[in-house]
């Protein structure tokens, strides 16, 4: 991807710098805006490591509040519901219903647009691309490089008429496209009704067994990370007690405006490997060890550097009281 400038390139070397990075910043507020305000339904693929899969999507946005369905067509289904900061994942095969909160806003597609373009400016590249059509829509490609080995690069393709993202693609340090994202259909709609996001065609919901996940307030941390990447900052933490687990752990949130990483740090079971184990699914990597005899659990869609860096560097802070620390 590095090694090639298409002929466009060299007209946009003649552009001035501020005229340049308006037109970037212009761009992925459109993104962001289009994502938060508009209803729409469609289908999406999303591709990495050789496998595909496609879901349908029903946006629905009301008194300014992000309501989607989603819905997996292939293998087993699966049905997730975004509301108010709350995930609800339901599994009809199993007859289980998963339910988080989020810890933060969470970057998902189509919502994964950098909420600030400045601070990001000393960790990525980032430039305009050129034009292109996706799912028979013209869209403009915005370009998204790392500055150093511990964040991804981003192609993020927007619909010129109304700014909505249509295709993402996640790349590595050697320019491989590892994770992507893409709208096959699209129909932008005036209204949804509510129930077109609901837990419909999922049978009687006093027949799934409920998994809940809860948050605490943690005003201070017993834990921290003491080598974090440049450009990432503590966004939160809290403690939370995991769906379908058992205890407490405590959660630390790091971002750096873009890529985002959580930190978990519990108390480690009997059975837990003592030795290091690091998982990879497309563009999220998850990296688990045990430190001063705690389970550290470090994942985002970073490279394994950051994980790694993360996670080995948990250190205890200052001993507190109270039944909730880990």
């Amino acid at each position: 991807m590095k090694g090639w400038r298409p002929l466009w390139a060299a007209g946009l070397l003649l552009v001035s710098g501020t005229v340049f990075a308006d037109s970037v910043r212009a761009w992925l507020e459109r993104m962001q805006d289009a994502a938060h305000t508009l209803d729409y339904t469609g289908t999406f693929v999303y591709r990495h490591d050789r496998v595909l899969s496609a879901m349908r999507i029903v946006h629905r946005v009301a008194h300014g509040r992000v309501t989607e369905r989603l819905t997996t067509l292939d293998g087993r289904r699966q049905v997730i519901i975004r509301r108010h900061g709350q995930i609800r994942c339901y599994l009809p095969h199993d007859h289980v219903e998963f339910i988080e909160q989020r810890a933060m806003a969470l970057k998902t597609f189509p919502t994964l647009m950098p909420t600030h373009l400045k601070p990001l400016r000393r960790f990525y590249a980032i430039h305009l691309g050129g034009l292109g059509r996706v799912a028979g829509a013209p869209v403009r490609l915005v370009v998204i490089d790392p500055r150093d080995d511990y964040r991804y690069g981003y192609r993020l393709w927007a619909d010129r008429k109304n700014g909505l993202l249509l295709k993402a693609t996640v790349i590595s340090h050697s320019g491989k496209a590892i994770e992507q994202f893409l709208f096959t259909h699209l129909h932008l709609r005036r209204a949804i009704p509510a129930s077109a996001v609901g837990p419909i065609g999922l049978g009687h919901a006093g027949t799934y067994k409920e998994e809940r996940g809860e948050l605490f307030p943690d005003p201070t941390p017993t834990w921290t990370v003491t080598r974090v990447p440049p450009g990432f900052h503590l966004a939160m933490h809290l403690m939370r007690r995991m769906a379908g687990h058992k205890g407490i752990v405590q959660h630390l949130v790091y971002s750096d405006g873009l890529a985002g990483v959580s930190v978990f740090v519990g108390r480690r079971a009997p059975s837990a490997p003592r030795h290091a184990q690091l998982y990879r699914l497309g563009a999220l990597h998850v990296f688990r060890t045990v430190v001063n005899h705690r389970m550290v659990t470090a994942l985002g869609d970073v490279p394994t550097l950051t994980v790694e860096t993360m996670a080995l560097s948990v250190r205890r802070l200052a001993r507190r009281s109270g039944p909730a620390a880990p």
